[in-house]
């Protein structure tokens, strides 16, 4: 069997751990110690019925892409939008590290294996367990570095709060799958970027309301203040729109339902409301 190089940094013995354990007993994604060095092996196994799954899957994001044209005027090619998975975030990975980003390395690559360098502990997790002097600090850090990851004319596609990490100081970004990007202008990437972060802040669990809404509010503040891209804005205000003509007719109904989901969304659509009134 053919073996794909183990990268310098991993280590030594990953390819051994590799061929002695049950891959079938494997999960998604594991965080596991080998050599004294901690890594993340995901693994994406074919599942049965693949043609008919892929059948599904396009014509769903064909329905997505028809919505995204019209409401926010580009049609993701639904083509390109399932050109995703591990193969995928290894190349990007691979591109965003040789440009100077702060993401994992790749330490091993085969078909539906990633063995990936291991960089901190997700921020929805520390945002969890911290005061809420923390809880702001992080959200205005995660903020300011999404800013700064965009004005350098990236995109990261799953860019909510869970996919930043913080090690020894300094945010890093994970969970590079999906391809929206790719199939979307600059501009509308990074916004949508932008609204996953805040929907993820205000949708964060075992965090209380008032807290949630204030991280939101605060991550949106940051991000334009360091980033003030009339081209996201202008993408943001329209997104601002839709969000506020569907959440105005189904507050009455929805608002008291206890879905933590049902509710961040509200919470964004009030966060974003503020855009409509400058535009």
């Amino acid at each position: 069997m053919t073996h794909p190089p183990v990268h310098h940094n991993a280590p030594p013995g990953l390819r051994a751990w590799l061929d002695n354990v049950d891959a079938s007993r494997e999960p998604a994604v594991r965080d596991v110690t080998i050599d004294g060095v901690r890594c993340i092996i995901k693994r994406r196994r074919p599942g049965f019925g693949r043609g008919l799954s892929y059948a599904l899957r396009y014509v769903r994001a064909l329905f997505l892409g028809a919505g995204c044209k019209i409401f926010l005027g580009e049609f993701p090619r639904p083509g390109v939008l399932l050109r995703n998975g591990l193969a995928h975030e290894g190349r990007r990975l691979t591109q965003l590290l040789e440009a100077g980003c702060r993401v994992p390395e790749v330490w091993w690559q085969e078909q539906g294996l990633l063995v990936l360098e291991y960089v901190g502990r997700d921020l929805a997790d520390l945002i969890r367990k911290e005061d809420l002097t923390s809880r702001l600090w992080l959200t205005r850090a995660a903020a300011t570095d999404l800013a700064a990851f965009h004005a350098r004319g990236m995109w990261h596609g799953g860019a909510q709060i869970r996919n930043v990490t913080l090690q020894d100081g300094e945010m890093w970004r994970i969970d590079f799958e999906e391809n929206i990007g790719a199939t979307l202008s600059r501009p509308l990437a990074q916004a949508y970027d932008l609204f996953q972060l805040l929907a993820s802040l205000v949708s964060l669990r075992k965090l209380p309301d008032d807290d949630a809404a204030t991280l939101g509010k605060l991550a949106l503040e940051v991000y334009l203040e360091c980033n003030p891209d009339p081209e996201v804005k202008a993408r943001l205000t329209r997104l601002a729109r839709v969000l506020c003509g569907i959440a105005t007719p189904l507050r009455p109904v929805l608002s008291r339902f206890p879905s933590r989901d049902v509710q961040g969304f509200f919470r964004v659509a009030d966060i974003l409301q503020p855009l409509l009134l400058k535009s």
